[in-house]
């Protein structure tokens, strides 16, 4: 029966210590960037255009606004025409592999030579 007892005890006292960790740590909030109506200029606002010469997918020009910390992929053969990044530090990742960073609050176009992305992280 002491045996029991000591096992009861020690399964408590885990119990304890994993409620009182649970406690103690903080919650992490996961953070999306997700797409949202362009309501207003602290977004980040990006307007482009989908060319696919070879593969099934998007064409067209495309608008959209985006909020929230987090990545989000443009899919292949998105290019980039404008962007405004709002209260945003952004990073656009080109095709290529070459990072392009732009700090908050500005606007940048691209009319002759936009930049094929392949995805958008907001920081």
């Amino acid at each position: 029966m002491p045996t029991i007892r000591k096992t009861a005890q020690r399964l408590f006292a885990v119990a304890l210590l994993t409620a009182g960790l649970s406690l103690a740590t903080p919650a992490n909030t996961a953070l999306a960037m997700n797409q949202t109506p362009c309501t207003t200029g602290d977004l980040l606002h990006i307007w482009g255009h989908y060319s696919r010469p070879l593969i099934v997918g998007p064409s067209g020009p495309f608008e959209f606004c985006a909020a929230n910390a987090g990545t989000m992929g443009l899919g292949a053969g998105a290019w980039v025409d404008k962007i405004s990044t709002g209260n945003n530090d952004i990073q656009m990742n080109d095709a290529n592999g070459t990072p392009i960073r732009i700090s908050r609050w500005n606007i940048v176009t691209y009319p002759n030579r936009p930049p094929n992305i392949t995805s958008i992280q907001i920081f």
